[in-house]
């Protein structure tokens, strides 16, 4: 094939797929077609040639994807809130930035460092998709462990959970601010006071014990007990 027949192939996969591409679909797609190489070099023409317009070609939750441009967000965020306007909550953005950093982690270490019950919104965002348990802890009481889900690298444009943004990342201009605020824009919140509270049915964390695994989250920090891991049943 053509180096230009190739990148509209791929330019047309990428619009059509409902989730980030991983390289090596696409390697198996063109597998009798172009060689190895090609496909690399003509994705990665793809990708510098959206560099400078409304769209671009990112690397995200290990796989590839043709999004927005993030310089763009404030623009979207304008739109949709028109319509809806609706954000997750801060005890929210607090738990999943808890479990973001410090995942694997029990339930019992989040209330610690926020010093509140966080059932109601660990509940939340589980429900959301963002969070998924991980296993039971080898300890007294086999506390179940929580991390991030792939959707959560997706929604928030992270290829891998290393590009995490640091401290200093922080320290940045508020332009940037800016653009990773309007990502938030797009997490409906629950009804009012549900997820800040933590009050109301309690949190049974069994009842997630045999959830679906969400994708790709966290590393092995922590010791998980194989035979009772949910997320790999």
């Amino acid at each position: 094939m053509e180096r230009s027949e190739i990148k509209a192939v791929i330019e047309t996969i990428l619009l059509v797929a409902d989730a980030p591409v991983p390289l090596e679909r696409m390697l198996q797609l063109f597998a009798d077609d172009a060689p190895e190489e090609e496909v690399r070099a003509a994705l990665e023409e793809v990708r510098a040639g959206y560099e400078s317009r409304a769209f671009s070609v990112a690397e995200v939750a290990e796989g590839w994807r043709l999004q927005t441009n993030p310089a763009y967000a404030g623009w979207i965020t304008r739109f949709f809130k028109f319509d809806r306007g609706k954000k997750l909550a801060r005890a929210s953005l607090e738990v999943l930035a808890i479990i973001a950093y410090r995942q694997p982690i029990t339930r019992a270490e989040i209330d610690e460092i926020r010093g509140v019950d966080s059932g109601g919104v660990l509940r939340g965002l589980i429900d959301k998709t963002l969070v998924k348990t991980m296993g039971r802890r080898k300890a007294p009481g086999k506390p179940m462990m929580y991390g991030t889900t792939r959707r959560f690298l997706e929604f928030f444009g992270l290829a891998r959970l290393a590009d995490l943004p640091t401290l200093e990342d922080f320290a940045g201009g508020e332009g940037e601010l800016a653009e990773r605020q309007a990502l938030l824009d797009f997490v409906e919140e629950s009804p009012e006071g549900e997820e800040d509270s933590g009050e109301g049915e309690p949190f049974n964390e069994d009842e997630y014990a045999g959830e679906e695994d969400f994708g790709e989250g966290a590393g092995d920090e922590k010791p998980l007990e194989e035979e009772e891991d949910p997320a790999r049943g």
